[in-house]
């Protein structure tokens, strides 16, 4: 439990760290007047913070709704079982988002707002499909964070992250919840749900001309892999717990009733 708890302060802050700007990225050239990142910046629709409680709220509600459901009361839910799984969710999540920042840095690929966002000192008269290595950002209408972040724009993690959760949630469901308690149409209408929330959170980033497509589709791809990786894990140590659990409770009954009848048949013949 501690190396668990270790391992995901050390993902969040490693998170903290990239996200930031605290590590320098890969620092690459543009090309003069190229449409792709001559977009405007206006905003979000899906914000990190909105994210950020989607992600963390979306598994913690299917659990504790699908253990109400099991267990037919609050007080009969198993606590131990929900902290495994949600504890699980949160570290395949929090890994695979440390790894979109990681990447991020890496490649250092430029956002389709770069141009608006960082006003490159060389934009001004070069000449148009010329590319340049050697700029500075100018920019005075924006912070610092949205001008280094405006070319952290490979992989999305919004993608990323958002395609992790929201299968995982839906894995649950599948795999917890019984059709004869929530009728043939309950569950997948919920499983819709849960999926539906990945596929806004990745559409929305290009939209908002947050992300080029390809950026969004290596997040999904990212979360993918990474949600496969973690619900194996989960499965294997789910049988693993079962496997391990003495049979307890049936060999004191079987034991039982042997003396039982041994002590009958004793009886019979005195």
């Amino acid at each position: 439990m501690k190396m668990k708890i270790h391992r995901l302060v050390l993902f969040i802050v490693l998170l903290i760290i990239t996200e930031y700007g605290y590590i320098p990225g890969t620092k690459m050239g543009y090309t003069c007047q190229d449409p792709s990142i001559s977009h405007k910046y206006r905003g979000e629709v899906i914000t990190p913070v909105m994210l950020g409680v989607g992600c963390f709220l979306l598994p913690l509600l299917v659990l504790v709704f699908t253990e109400i459901l099991i267990k037919d009361s609050v007080k009969r839910m198993d606590v131990w079982n929900l902290w495994f799984l949600y504890k699980e969710c949160l570290v395949g999540g929090i890994l695979v988002l440390v790894l979109t920042e990681m990447a991020k840095v890496i490649v250092g690929e430029h956002r389709p707002h770069f141009l608006d966002v960082c006003e490159p000192d060389t934009a001004v008269g070069c000449s148009p499909g010329s590319f340049i290595e050697d700029y500075r950002c100018t920019s005075t209408k924006y912070k610092g964070y949205f001008v280094v972040d405006s070319s952290r724009s490979f992989p999305s993690g919004h993608s990323s992250t958002s395609v992790f959760v929201g299968i995982f949630s839906a894995y649950i469901i599948h795999s917890r919840l019984l059709t004869s308690r929530t009728g043939y149409l309950a569950k997948p209408f919920l499983i819709s749900l849960c999926l539906s929330w990945s596929l806004i959170c990745s559409l929305t980033r290009i939209t908002d001309r947050r992300h080029h497509w390809w950026d969004v589709l290596a997040g999904v791809f990212l979360g993918l892999v990474g949600v496969t990786y973690t619900i194996c894990l989960v499965r294997k140590k789910m049988d693993s717990y079962e496997d391990d659990e003495p049979p307890t409770k049936i060999t004191t009954s079987t034991t039982t009733l042997l003396d039982v009848k041994n002590k009958d048949a004793t009886s019979v013949i005195i």
